[in-house]
């Protein structure tokens, strides 16, 4: 390295992308360039971390700490794996809580001790997409001209049959799939399912099923391209006539298991369950930016990400989302709501249905209207630019517990003094929001879905052709139910801060402690505040970061759990991050996240509550 180090600088060196944000035989292709020499420096996700032998790889640099330390010893193995080249692994460590505390006791990472992976198999909706991909297996089967191409899977795009044909296959072949589905799911799941009455038909064929969003999803981008290629063909507009066809083709020669699994019809790497994608209104013209790239969130993320205006870096090319993508005959779905930001309380509602009292007392003078962007996202037809720079997080969104599903048991721990209420696990509906800047929201027209930060007299579709559609505000939101856990401390906070305010802060230290003791990633878990009454400690929500749960918060109820979770937040507080007590930063409760009250964090009034909390605890 002093070597290398004194010597000149390559006269040329290539660094590339292999992230999920790049089309998988793209990937490919930097992948087989990497390993003959073509490109020196590969910049990747976790995409690379299994089952990829590189040979001769000698230097592994690692941007952050792993989560765990099976990840660390599947990404530093990429490099050494021949013994003429020993390799080298060197991790940076960041300013954030997680970072810290392994640079400060790197032996957990370095010793390998892994956890047993635990699986929860409640997860109606994952539990779905196995079953849709294993009918739509011998479906493909007994149809195999339909396993080729999104074109021949639904016949006819413009009048599409590919959802009939597949609820006529089911319907006729029920008995033969009920039978071989029971041999897979355990008795409990596949009640869960409907399998004891047929009502898996519905779930994975019906009308509101992922297969059916996806069929008139496609259906309508390729009606209204052709009807754009028409309407630029009478006008000898040749330009918008080529780029329309281009557009229309590509649509029809997808394969068909890249569009299910983009789609999230069929299971795919990775588990968000609601997943949305920013369409850049892909081309077959090849070497363009937009073939190379496939840009997909989960929901309750893609909201803020993705949000109009947003700008997303992919492939070393920068893309503006336009708008929310429109389905023809379809509506987003929305909600009316109000909240009191002095007491935390959040209420939503149905359009049409009068606006419910808070139970706080206060009665806010606004309401408003959040829609569920579920089609996704939409950039216009701009070709993509070189970024000048990193982007800017624009946007930041907040969770709002909408209360629970079913009630649930309540108990105190420890049992002999308590010092805790807990509300065992239950599903509980969380809604995800973002407002725009400042709370401002976003104008949106509910013809064409363009979008904008800022009232426009006039707009453009994202096809490019002017629309006379009227925008009106909305925020963006995402609902979704998931396994909940309450904890409601007994005794009040003595600190001086608002309650609110003391109430995140110490939730944020709690959700950390989580993650640590239960051996996950920090954003497998979140957290927020709810409401309880004008007197004492607010509860404190965690939930498991998935629709339909993922059994993690659940093994935050007994007595021992709780203390060591406690003890963790205490040690996330300490002060070893160096920040003043009176404010926080990335190193104990600041996260991309929480943006949405960062100024109002402090580390030092948790530490005081925490420190003599565990000391009574008996």
């Amino acid at each position: 390295y002093c070597h290398l180090y004194e010597s000149e600088l390559l006269e040329d060196l290539r660094v590339e992308e292999h992230t999920a944000q790049i089309d998988s035989e793209k990937a490919l292709e930097f992948q087989r360039e990497f390993k003959d020499g073509k490109i020196h420096v590969l910049s990747c996700s976790t995409t690379f971390e299994l089952g990829v032998d590189l040979g001769d790889l000698d230097v592994i640099f690692l941007r952050n700490v792993p989560p765990e330390a099976y990840n660390y010893a599947q990404r530093v193995g990429r490099a050494g794996r021949r013994s003429a080249f020993p390799g080298f692994a060197i991790t940076y460590c960041r300013r954030a809580a997680h970072d810290l505390y392994h640079f400060a006791e790197p032996e957990r990472m370095l010793i390998g001790k892994i956890q047993s992976p635990i699986v929860s198999l409640q997860n109606e909706k994952i539990a779905i997409r196995h079953v849709t991909a294993y009918a739509l297996s011998l479906f493909f089967r007994n149809s195999k001209d339909r396993f080729s191409s999104v074109k021949e899977f639904f016949a006819n795009l413009g009048s599409p049959c590919g959802l009939s044909a597949f609820r006529k296959f089911l319907s006729k072949n029920k008995e033969q799939i009920e039978r071989e589905i029971s041999e897979i799911l355990s008795r409990q799941e596949a009640i869960q399912l409907g399998f004891s009455d047929g009502r898996w038909l519905e779930k994975i064929a019906g009308e509101d099923s992922r297969l059916a969003l996806a069929e008139a999803e496609v259906t309508s981008d390729w009606t209204s391209v052709n009807n754009l290629r028409d309407k630029a063909h009478n006008e000898r507009d040749d330009e918008t006539h080529r780029w329309a066809g281009r557009r229309a083709r590509t649509i029809e020669e997808e394969p068909i298991l890249s569009f299910l699994s983009r789609k999230a019809v069929i299971p795919k790497y990775g588990f968000p369950v609601d997943v949305v994608e920013l369409d850049t209104q892909r081309t077959e013209q090849a070497n363009t930016e937009s073939s190379d790239i496939s840009l997909e969130r989960d929901l309750s993320i893609a909201i803020s990400e993705f949000a109009p205006t947003s700008k997303v870096i992919a492939n070393k090319m920068e893309w503006t989302s336009y708008g929310l993508k429109k389905v023809a005959e379809k509506e987003w779905p929305q909600k009316r709501y109000a909240r009191c930001l002095r007491h935390n309380v959040f209420l939503q509602w149905d359009e049409g249905q009068e606006k419910p009292p808070l139970p706080c007392g206060d009665d806010p003078v606004h309401s408003y209207t959040y829609v569920i962007p579920q089609f996704g996202f939409v950039t216009d037809r701009t070709e993509p630019k070189e970024p000048s720079a990193r982007t800017a997080k624009m946007f930041s969104s907040k969770p709002y517990f909408a209360g629970p599903v079913t009630q649930a048991e309540t108990f105190k721990i420890p049992s002999g003094s308590p010092i805790v209420e807990v509300t065992k696990k239950s599903p509980g509906r969380m809604v995800v929001l973002c407002e725009g800047r400042r709370g401002r929201g976003f104008y949106l027209c509910r013809n064409c879905g363009a979008a904008f930060t800022s009232h426009q007299r006039s707009h453009k579709t994202p096809w490019g052709q002017q629309c006379d559609g009227v925008v009106e505000v909305v925020s963006l939101g995402h609902e979704f139910i998931t396994d909940v856990v309450q904890l409601r401390f007994i005794r009040g906070s003595e600190t001086g801060m608002d309650i609110v305010e003391f109430a995140f802060s110490l939730a944020f230290a709690i959700v950390g402690g989580a993650a640590e003791i239960l051996e996950v990633p920090a954003n497998d878990l979140n957290t927020t505040v709810g409401y309880h009454g004008k007197d004492g400690m607010p509860p404190i929500i965690l939930y498991d970061n998935v629709p339909g749960g993922a059994g993690l918060v659940a093994r935050l109820e007994t007595e021992k759990a709780l203390k060591d979770c406690l003890k963790a937040a205490l040690a996330r507080v300490e002060g070893n991050c160096g920040c003043a007590p009176n404010t926080s930063c990335y190193g104990c409760l600041r996260s991309y996240r929480n943006q949405f009250i960062h100024e109002s964090l402090q580390r030092g009034p948790v530490k005081q509550y925490l420190s003599s909390v565990l000391s009574e605890w008996r």
